[in-house]
């Protein structure tokens, strides 16, 4: 996984590469995010994928000077979304606290950082052909005839080296499943 560095430096530079490695990188932890505040999975779906766009169509981007702060900025603006929509659905919003909801921001940020090397070292442990079935069923979403095209293997192997890809990053995750659904729900 690219770092933020590289990331903001690729998107800067108008590569769509960098674009899909922001959201392959904070998609989960923004939504889980999200839904803390607004409790509904879906319309916390729908708030960060606005977000994303937001911040590159009016190339938000290009105000951020370093990488450090991408994460913050980032979380900053699905808050404020998630704020805005809850504001428009309970009038009543205004007068409610929310600092119960920093530990969420800050729960969030550590499974972003903290998760994805946790997932990336149990991916790294798998052998090399499980990894890469397991990265494009999995993380890159492709079908198993693509995943089979692309590595030049038959459907079924695929499917034998993605269940058993699953089994061993299940075991490698076991004390923290929350970790192993979040990656790979589909």
């Amino acid at each position: 996984m690219p770092t933020d560095y590289i990331i903001l430096g690729a998107i800067k530079k108008g590569d769509k590469k960098g674009l899909d490695n922001l959201f392959e990188r904070y998609y989960k932890p923004l939504v889980l995010f999200a839904n803390a505040y607004l409790n509904d999975i879906h319309l916390s779906e729908d708030i960060v994928q606005e977000q994303f766009i937001k911040f590159w169509n009016a190339e938000l981007y290009k105000g951020l000077q370093t990488s450090k702060v991408l994460s913050s900025y980032l979380f900053t603006l699905v808050k404020n979304a998630s704020l805005n929509q809850i504001k428009k659905v309970d009038v009543l919003a205004k007068t409610a606290e929310f600092s119960h909801f920093d530990f969420a921001e800050e729960e969030a940020r550590r499974l972003a950082d903290d998760g994805i090397q946790k997932v990336h070292k149990a991916l790294d442990e798998l052998p090399e052909k499980t990894k890469m079935v397991v990265e494009c069923i999995m993380l890159q979403n492709m079908r198993y005839k693509e995943a089979a095209e692309e590595l030049e293997v038959s459907v079924n192997t695929i499917k034998t080296l993605l269940r058993g890809g699953l089994a061993k990053l299940k075991e490698s995750l076991k004390d923290r499943q929350d970790l192993f659904i979040l990656f790979f729900m589909k």
